[in-house]
């Protein structure tokens, strides 16, 4: 499988995990089960005629525009994600605000993604207040997973000099914009890496994949809990930051676990949350992609049917196993009905051209 299929794979089944969830976001299992019958979600849901995306898609549209533009302009990735974020916010009615950079849109005049699809209120606040968040320079306490939700992309191009944990932390950096809690960046971090991963590592299985990604995360990101911006961190500090990392890698554990075993996907996701946070979200993806990685439409269905952030944990299960599968994984009955599509396409090539 080439790199192309893998890309447009993760642009297209995380779109259509998105629009799978979205009209499920607040529902209960029962009311799902009520609805769509004891099979869960298998179909979209249209209106006018499409499946509707939400801000999850939009903002991975914008978070890959942003790393276009730094790399055809030479200027610094995360600034330019920020001002691609700039532009999205304009989509959802507000002012255009410019950062450090002031970009020229491709995205801006498409008129599919003028569309408020319950945007995250972190995302709209952390760009309203016109700074813009760093690792270093944290702007808020969220850990929701409007981080993770958006940066498959950051695993896709490499924008900087140094090891294989760039894509990690490009994935850190552009989350940290509006999410600065250690589980809303982190995770982020894992997905732009274990896309990266999968983009490059055809011989590893996906189980591989995941687990040599939280490797990868734990060295990165645990290790700095006796420093912070350079000076000692107080113990309370440092031992809480600590705790954290070892709840997410057992969380993960969890998944990879609970993938392994035969229960009920409803019952076993409740074992992992509700992915309204950024850690639960990533743990659910990754449960429904370990246990269905030769069905796209089983993943998809199990990561949506459930009581939690329906679009979000099928949003990111669909990056996950888009790559891993490719296009050809993907239902064409959603692909024929899905809103934007032509726009998410083009996203997709331009990333493979330019990686």
């Amino acid at each position: 499988m080439d790199r192309l299929d893998r890309i447009l794979g993760c642009f297209l089944a995380g779109a259509c995990g998105d629009a799978l969830g979205n009209p499920v976001e607040f529902y209960s299992g029962e009311m799902i089960r009520s609805r769509y019958g004891d099979a869960g979600v298998r179909e979209m849901q249209l209106n006018g005629g499409v499946a509707e995306i939400t801000d999850d898609t939009q903002m991975t549209l914008f978070t890959a525009e942003g790393m276009l533009c730094s790399l055809r302009h030479g200027r610094d990735v995360t600034a330019c994600i920020y001002q691609s974020y700039l532009d999205w916010m304009h989509t959802q009615g507000y002012r255009r605000l410019r950062g450090i950079y002031h970009s020229e849109s491709m995205l801006l005049p498409v008129s599919e993604l003028h569309h408020r699809r319950a945007p995250g209120n972190t995302c709209l606040g952390a760009l309203e207040s016109g700074k813009m968040g760093t690792l270093e320079e944290p702007i808020n306490r969220s850990k929701g997973c409007g981080g993770v939700m958006r940066t498959a992309p950051c695993g896709m191009l490499k924008l900087l000099d140094g090891g294989e944990e760039v894509y990690a932390l490009q994935g850190a950096r552009a989350a940290a914009i509006t999410h600065s809690h250690l589980m809303g960046y982190v995770p982020a971090a894992m997905l732009a890496d274990m896309i990266h991963r999968i983009l490059t590592e055809e011989a590893a299985s996906l189980e591989e994949i995941v687990l040599a990604s939280l490797d990868c995360i734990w060295e990165l990101f645990a290790p700095q809990v006796d420093s912070a911006d350079g000076c000692e961190a107080d113990e309370g500090e440092s031992s809480g930051v600590f705790a954290q990392m070892l709840e997410f890698r057992s969380l993960i554990h969890r998944a990879v676990k609970l993938a392994r075993e035969d229960h009920p996907d409803e019952a076993a996701i409740d074992h992992l949350g509700e992915g309204w946070v950024g850690d639960e979200a990533l743990a659910i993806a990754v449960y429904c992609c370990l246990k269905y990685p030769h069905s796209m439409e089983d993943c998809l269905c199990a990561a949506v049917t459930h009581k939690g952030d329906s679009d979000s944990t099928g949003a990111v299960a669909g990056n996950i196993l888009g790559a891993w599968q490719g296009v050809q994984a993907v239902p064409q009955r959603w692909l024929q009905v899905l809103e934007a599509r032509e726009t998410i396409e083009n996203m997709a090539r331009a990333v493979w051209a330019m990686g």
